[in-house]
């Protein structure tokens, strides 16, 4: 009967199509904001939990991340044991951003439905609390009760199937529960350690996990979907059960205390809730469309993907709001360009799209006053994006300076390779170093050859070309660029140069003094440095600053 109504259905006008897939998804409008406090209280208020801020983009004590990039980020320490938990159990919405590494949604952003440079994700934490049942007795509650109302027709579940590598038996105790919980066998699946055995690193902390996968139609079984990239059945939600430490030999031992670890894409969850096929149609993005379009005269967005997207102007859009929101988070959050990379490139990328695909003679005037925008939508949550505004509109006015004086050289060289080689004419950042000189040594290798590891160091480490942009001028040039290579060999780099360094007669501080400032003291704010004014024979001027000295080191 489903089916026949929604062959029917296709037939009618698009108010009809509305009805429907509300019939299915839930029966009221929920707004971004309505749904991200749901979240919290539903764990804060009805069921105990401490409500954690979310930390800064910037990782306090974690070298090994340019930026926050999960929940978990700022509970590390708690699942090493090296610090007390704040909470036996803790809930909140945090900031995250993932630009490079092993989690790289850069190159895919604008060109998809669902992938952010910057995204929140809402979680939900045990610290040697509550396990198993509890964990998923709470997510199924959420899900399926009032206001969220999603169908449990629509949700499929899966659980860890084992593996006989690691001597790892079934799940079948989660399996269990979710059958307790009256989830349709049809709808547990199992699978293995790629899908459903997290782990932090190489060694720590890991666990099996059991995932919700939510049905976008409906009305049919789609269980031989899940977990093969289809667009219209997706993971909403990772219920990760921490029980084992992965030792360095690669031994796995049980630990003391058991923990849960959960994490929800937040923009898909609203996508979802708010019946919409793509998170760019959702009202956390379509304000951001609004005063593009609103500044630039454009024509309105329309929503549009590939060869319908008539001269990439959805595209151009979707790319300039994702960038402009991570922009505007990182430096509110006290990340600068000069000391990151790839904020510096994720934000020269929203100056040169205003420019080139919305005809912006001042590509940081549209820029800031989407800022504006993502302020608005973000600080009733985040009331650090509205207090310092300011200090982003400065750092954008100041890099699309920079970017003018560097692009005089560098672009015109650039432009003279891609019209000799069109296949590096997409390259995300054609104002990298070094990347000239990257691309020089790398098209002369034979099509499909594998890219020399001491080659790639040494584009990376003595011409300063990212990573990332490295993997993406391979594959444009169809050569094979092996990652784990590359990490073999920065490793060996880097084990070399601690061994020559030879220990200082006279140490100003010590390690562990140096970790304790970390710790105590907050990072000097010199956001002040792009704060400044020209005269007219070109020299800068800068306000007097007040500073406060912190601390004496003796």
């Amino acid at each position: 009967v489903i089916t026949q109504l929604n062959m029917v259905l296709q037939r009618v006008v698009n108010k009809s199509k509305y009805v429907i897939q509300r019939r299915f998804c839930h029966s009221e409008y929920l707004s971004s904001n309505d749904i991200r406090k749901r979240f919290l209280d539903f764990f804060v208020k009805e069921h105990s939990h401490t409500y954690i801020r979310s930390s800064p983009v910037v990782p306090l004590h974690d070298r090994s991340l340019a930026f926050v990039n999960a929940g978990m980020n700022q509970f590390k320490e708690v699942f090493l044991n090296k610090v007390l938990p704040p909470s036996p159990s803790a809930a909140n919405s945090q900031k995250c951003i993932r630009v490079g590494g092993k989690h790289n949604d850069l190159k895919d952003v604008g060109f998809d439905t669902y992938h952010h440079t910057f995204f929140e994700m809402l979680g939900n934490w045990s610290f040697g609390n509550y396990f198993k049942k509890e964990a998923c007795e709470l997510a199924w509650k959420l899900l399926t009760s009032s206001p969220y109302s999603i169908d449990p027709r629509r949700l499929y579940v899966t659980y860890f199937s084992g593996c006989n590598r690691l001597g790892l038996p079934p799940d079948l105790e989660t399996k269990e529960i979710w059958l307790s919980l009256g989830v349709d066998p049809a709808h547990i699946l199992g699978f293995g350690v790629t899908d459903n055995f997290w782990e932090m690193g190489r060694s720590g902390p890991c666990g099996a996990c059991t995932e919700i996968h939510v049905d976008h139609l409906g009305g049919r079984c789609a269980a031989d979907r899940v977990n093969r990239g289809h667009a219209d059945l997706t993971e909403l939600w990772n219920i990760v059960f921490i029980q084992y430490n992965r030792n360095e030999d690669g031994s796995l031992s049980s630990l003391p205390c058991h923990h849960v670890d959960t994490g929800m894409g937040f923009e898909r969850l609203v996508a979802f809730l708010q019946n919409k096929s793509s998170n760019y149609d959702t009202d956390l993005f379509l304000p951001l469309f609004n005063t593009i379009s609103k500044v630039t005269k454009a024509a309105p967005f329309c929503g549009k993907f590939g060869v319908e997207d008539t001269g990439g102007i959805d595209t151009a859009y979707r790319i300039l709001a994702d960038h402009s929101r991570m922009v505007t988070v990182a430096v509110a959050d006290n990340m600068f360009p000069d000391l990151n990379h790839k904020l510096r490139r994720v934000l020269r990328k929203a100056l040169l799209v205003a420019e080139d695909s919305f005809k912006m003679k001042n590509p940081a005037k549209l820029v800031k006053e989407v800022s504006n925008s993502v302020a608005e939508i973000l600080s009733p949550t985040y009331s650090e994006i509205g207090t310092n505004l300011k200090k982003v509109h400065l750092v954008v006015d100041h890099e699309w300076e920079v970017l003018q004086i560097v692009r005089g050289g560098a672009a015109a060289t650039w432009r003279s390779v891609v019209q000799q080689d069109p296949r590096v004419a997409q390259l995300s950042d054609c104002l990298a170093p070094g990347l000239t000189t990257a691309y020089r040594e790398l098209s002369s290798l034979p099509p499909h050859s594998p890219v020399a590891a001491d080659l790639a160091f040494r584009l990376y480490d003595t011409h300063g070309l990212p990573l990332d942009l490295i993997e993406e001028l391979s594959q444009a040039l169809s050569l094979e660029f092996d990652e784990n290579a590359f990490n073999t060999k920065l490793a060996e780099a880097k084990s070399r140069t601690l061994q020559s360094v030879k220990p200082s007669e006279t140490e100003v501080i010590s390690k562990s003094g140096l970790e304790q400032l970390k710790q105590t003291i907050l990072p000097t704010d010199d956001s002040a440095k792009y704060d400044y004014s020209r005269t007219a024979d070109g020299s800068y001027v800068f306000p007097a600053t007040d500073s406060v000295v912190q601390a004496v080191v003796r």
